[in-house]
């Protein structure tokens, strides 16, 4: 896989790194969301992860911005952060993955991000304050795969 082929729209779900088994897979759940990423053969990785989109309106989104290596596996790190006047404005996360391995003989297979997710500053206040330091896995889906 080369950088550029980084770019498309990702189904994005992240998890609590619980260690104990769960009944309730929801149990694990941190964010599903929308990943829109555009990759340029230089490393240069741009994007955003949508959290709400409404029909007209500008969407609940933070920029994600970063680098990718031509290594094998392709690895990457992004920092993702709030649109200023959003409701996300201070939000701040910061991301490591890697493209995972496209079997020769798979079937169906779509390409797949994984990686870590760090909550890197507060946000929110009260009672619904997130702290810094939080951390989860990733996956990420290619949507747009043939």
């Amino acid at each position: 896989m080369n950088i550029a082929e980084l770019t498309g729209t990702y189904t994005y779900r992240s998890f609590l790194n619980r260690p104990e088994p769960v009944e309730d897979f929801n149990k694990l759940r941190f964010a599903q969301l929308e990943l829109r990423l555009g990759a340029e053969p230089d490393g240069a990785v741009n994007g955003v992860l949508v959290f709400s989109e409404e029909p007209g309106a500008e969407p609940i989104a933070m920029e994600m911005t970063g680098r990718a290596s031509g290594s094998s596996p392709v690895a990457f790190t992004l920092t993702g952060k709030g649109r200023p006047n959003s409701p996300i404005a201070d939000f701040h996360y910061e991301y490591d993955g890697i493209a995972l391995r496209h079997w020769e003989a798979g079937i169906g297979q779509r390409t797949t991000l994984a990686g870590t997710v760090l909550r890197a500053a507060d946000h929110g206040s009260g009672s619904s304050l997130a702290k810094a330091g939080q951390t989860a896995s990733f996956l990420a889906v290619r949507r747009d795969d043939a």
